[in-house]
């Protein structure tokens, strides 16, 4: 059976998802700093990419260069509040990205669509949850960091999206190195030593290779295929995965309001679906 374009996109969105769910578990478990997790992933997923970029022309360089900030700074965001939270915490802020997008939806058009709305307040209240945990944690880092994940997240997608010009896998290579020079950049102000440990660096590069590589360039393809909004919500089949892993490899079980919370996106995540 041919699948359709939409098919094929949801299908590649969701590959993605996959791939992207066994992050947690890695940054949870390697003896490194963020700042050097993020230098080895990024480096390796653009250079295993790295023919690609010359396969062909790769245009709007604006927007591919928007598209890198907004990598850099949600791989940032992302790898702290994991390291310093949970990984369902991380996950669950990444997935307010498509109550962003709904929302802006609402102000361009200047109409409010009731579907939407409870796919919208399903998601808000689940991520309000998760902020509420970490505010009564004293952890206000975490809350505000948190946050950048889904605004950084849903301004990739719409900047990724923008790059009609190119390889996918030639533009997320380019992108990639293009977060690695940014990283290499505040390296200096936040040193450490690089890990060493064999154990480490294969899982690191594993993530260059599956994450930061070839699960990016799938979501790309995605991108081409599927609107931003329909991406986001196939994405909220991660909540699932990324505890699950983190808590089969380290022991890890999420706060219970944050579970509650994810309980909540994955009902506006089923929302979108039956509606």
């Amino acid at each position: 059976m041919k699948l359709g374009s939409s098919q094929k996109g949801s299908s590649f969105v969701l590959l993605a998802v996959i791939l992207w769910s066994v992050m947690g578990f890695i940054i949870k478990t390697v003896e490194a700093s963020p700042i050097w997790i993020l230098i080895i992933r990024s480096f390796i997923g653009g250079l295993c990419l790295l023919p690609f970029i010359f396969k062909e022309k790769i245009y709007p360089l604006k927007n591919v260069v928007i598209t890198s900030i907004c990598m850099a700074l949600f791989f940032i965001s992302f790898t702290i509040t994991t390291r310093i939270s949970s990984s369902a915490m991380a996950i669950a802020m990444q997935t307010a990205a498509p109550m962003y997008v709904i929302g802006y939806g609402f102000y361009k058009k200047q109409k409010i669509d009731i579907k939407k709305l409870i796919i919208l307040i399903l998601i808000f209240l689940g991520v309000f949850l998760n902020v509420l945990s970490s505010y009564q944690s004293s952890n206000t880092l975490v809350m505000f960091i948190g946050l950048a994940i889904g605004i950084c997240f849903a301004l990739y997608s719409a900047n990724m999206q923008k790059i009609k010009n190119g390889s996918v896998l030639g533009i997320v290579a380019l992108v990639n190195l293009m977060t690695t020079i940014i990283y290499l950049l505040i390296l200096p102000f936040n040193y450490s030593s690089p890990p060493t440990s064999l154990r480490d660096l294969l899982l690191l590069s594993f993530a260059g290779v599956m994450v930061s590589g070839l699960s990016y360039a799938a979501y790309g393809a995605g991108l081409r295929q599927i609107p931003i909004e329909k991406a986001m919500i196939i994405g909220l089949a991660e909540p699932i995965l990324n505890p699950i892993w983190v808590f089969l490899g380290t022991g890890e079980i999420p706060e219970p309001m944050v579970i509650v919370g994810l309980v909540f996106i994955l009902l506006g995540a089923f929302a979108d679906i039956f509606s």
